[in-house]
């Protein structure tokens, strides 16, 4: 039993490596490359762009430069449960590292999977909040932060859903079973084998893990606010 529960948790030390530089990235991501794309828009680029093409940038930064080994090293420890005890080739964190010295496939499916994910998260997200924005009885006023929620909240859910399929392809690829040569034969085989239905197993454990993430946004939109007010009331000491 004490096994059992154990496995749960295997390959939690990637995982807790990730989650604070990957959500710090995603929102200085969003931070950095919307802007430049919104000096774009209505000239080069197409209305309401700004934010999708944000998140591809944001997913592809994600994927060469933290995600792809860290999500590796977390799949590898996690597929090697399925084997007996004598017979596993990890034990650890550095161990598995050590091992697996050069990476060996799903950096493509990792940046796919990173870069759509987060085309469709900073684009729902800045939809349904400015859908908020606009029926709002005072508009000059800050939402409420349970709207903010409500607006990851929804963009989380449409992630865990859509970006299931390179999610799939990418857990695929970074297994140690190497039955597949690339990741479009992945792709291709998952397909004629198994139907489309194989690109969306475990979606509901997918929203599920990150629908609750909708709290990163209303802190980061208070956290904003705050600094701003903060910015301001410095500038006008300087002008007394």
């Amino acid at each position: 039993m004490t096994h059992f529960f154990i496995a749960f948790y295997r390959g939690t030390t990637p995982v807790l490596c990730i989650v604070g530089p990957r959500i710090s990235l995603q929102y200085l991501g969003l931070a950095f490359y919307k802007p430049i794309f919104e000096k774009m828009e209505g000239s080069v680029l197409p209305a309401h762009s700004s934010a999708g093409l944000a998140g591809v940038c944001t997913g592809v930064t994600q994927a060469v430069t933290l995600v792809t080994p860290l999500e590796m090293l977390k799949v590898r420890q996690q597929t090697d449960m399925m084997n007996e005890a004598h017979q596993r080739k990890y034990h650890g964190l550095v161990n598995t590292a050590s091992i697996v010295i050069r990476q060996e496939g799903g950096l493509m499916a990792t940046v796919v999977r990173q870069s759509w994910g987060l085309l469709v998260k900073f684009s729902a997200y800045t939809e349904i909040k400015a859908f908020f924005e606009k029926t709002s009885n005072d508009t000059t006023q800050p939402l409420a932060s349970w709207k903010y929620m409500v607006s990851g909240g929804l963009a989380n859910v449409l992630v865990g859903v859509l970006n299931s399929p390179p999610d799939v392809v990418k857990t695929r690829m970074q297994d140690d079973g190497k039955l597949y040569r690339s990741t479009w034969h992945c792709i291709v085989s998952m397909a004629k084998n198994e139907g489309l239905s194989s690109f969306f197993r475990g979606s509901w454990l997918r929203v599920i893990r990150i629908a609750p993430g909708n709290v990163h946004f209303s802190k980061e939109e208070t956290c904003r606010s705050w600094w701003f007010s903060f910015y301001r009331w410095g500038y006008s000491i300087q002008l007394l």
